[in-house]
């Protein structure tokens, strides 16, 4: 979690659904990857949440991923 207070208004958080991917793993983890890659680069992704919630009748994982993210402040530098 955070270790320091953040404004809500320049937070974004994007959640990743395995059933929008049929549970397709390869498929989630390329959309995830594509959308961190697409991200500006004054962009500071602050935690990435992973839950995992079960299987499906059909034997396939169940699993989500939130990821919070926000510029980064003027005044302080990239690493």
């Amino acid at each position: 979690m955070f270790d320091q207070t953040i404004k809500a208004i320049d937070t974004q958080v994007v959640i990743f659904y395995s059933q929008d991917y049929d549970g397709d793993t390869e498929a989630f983890q390329d959309a995830v990857n594509s959308w961190l890659k697409g991200q500006p680069d004054n962009i500071a992704i602050k935690d990435i949440i992973y839950r995992h919630c079960g299987v499906t009748s059909r034997g396939k994982d169940i699993f989500s991923m939130a990821i919070i993210s926000m510029p980064i402040p003027k005044n302080e530098k990239k690493s």
